[in-house]
């Protein structure tokens, strides 16, 4: 894909996010599954898509067999309604190939085509996250650019923290407009997650003349490993768990929403 993403998703009538990182294993595509799966719980009708690429996991953490994936149909060889295929709670998920070995690189025309299949669910679903790769290359960023919202996830590490801010940097600098917000993983106290966000707005504002949002932080928690060994969500695994309040938290926080269209989903 090209750096400057030109595609208009306007008609799509979901709220789409992309949840990405600036550098791996900090616990994005974790978030990305188990707030699609605590909305779709709700009552919402989520599509997850998995656009990391070559280095899926998003079937590996949900245990989903799919038929076709996001190269095929990227690449015309399927139509986006197969390659849909249904996950945990309700979910709908588009998969991508894990352990391939390599890195779709997408053209223009693919590019097209892939939003000419995406159009098709103009109406079917409330909300859209894509798990995008991680890091800052223009497939990575050309995904982030389809969505309204950015949300970047971070850890306490000073790398991460330097690789969040490269993203956030590559963003506001492309796309002024994008609405740019921040989580907080693998926190020991709410306290932290704050004050980890609070220097980083800092810089953000410093550096960059502008302000980024916080959507809140996720707690330590060993149930995320033992989810991830069992390839069960941790929304279905432990739910009550203290990631997936911190989670519950993020899901009332990036919707603005204190219940759902069926049920609330955000009592402890």
């Amino acid at each position: 894909m090209a750096l400057q993403n030109n595609l208009d998703i306007k008609h799509i009538k979901a709220k789409v996010y992309a949840i990405t990182s600036g550098k791996g294993g900090v616990g994005k595509t974790s978030l990305a599954v188990n707030l699609s799966i605590i909305l779709s719980k709700a009552g919402m009708r989520v599509l997850l898509i998995d656009a990391d690429m070559g280095l899926a996991n998003v079937d590996l953490m949900t245990g989903v067999m799919a038929p076709h994936t996001i190269e095929e149909v990227i690449n015309g060889k399927a139509s986006i309604f197969d390659a849909l295929v249904e996950g945990p709670e309700g979910l709908t998920i588009l998969p991508a190939s894990s352990g391939v070995g390599h890195i779709l690189e997408v053209g223009m025309e693919s590019e097209a085509q892939f939003l000419k299949e995406l159009l098709k669910l103009e109406h079917a679903f409330d909300i859209i996250f894509i798990d995008t790769g991680a890091g800052i290359s223009a497939n990575v960023i050309d995904f982030v650019f389809m969505a309204k919202e950015v949300i970047v996830i971070m850890t306490p590490e000073p790398t991460a923290f330097a690789d969040a801010y490269a993203m956030v940097k590559l963003v506001a600098t492309q796309k002024p407009d994008m609405i740019i917000s921040i989580v907080v993983n693998i926190v020991k106290t709410e306290g932290e997650g704050t004050h980890i966000f609070t220097k980083f707005n800092e810089i953000v504002e410093r550096f960059l003349g502008r302000s980024v949002i916080f959507r809140g932080s996720i707690f330590s928690d060993a149930a995320v490993s033992q989810a991830v060994m069992r390839q069960i969500p941790l929304a279905v695994y432990a739910g009550s768990s203290p990631a997936v309040q911190s989670m519950k938290n993020i899901a009332k926080n990036v919707l603005g929403l204190k219940t759902a269209k069926k049920r609330t989903i955000f009592n402890r």
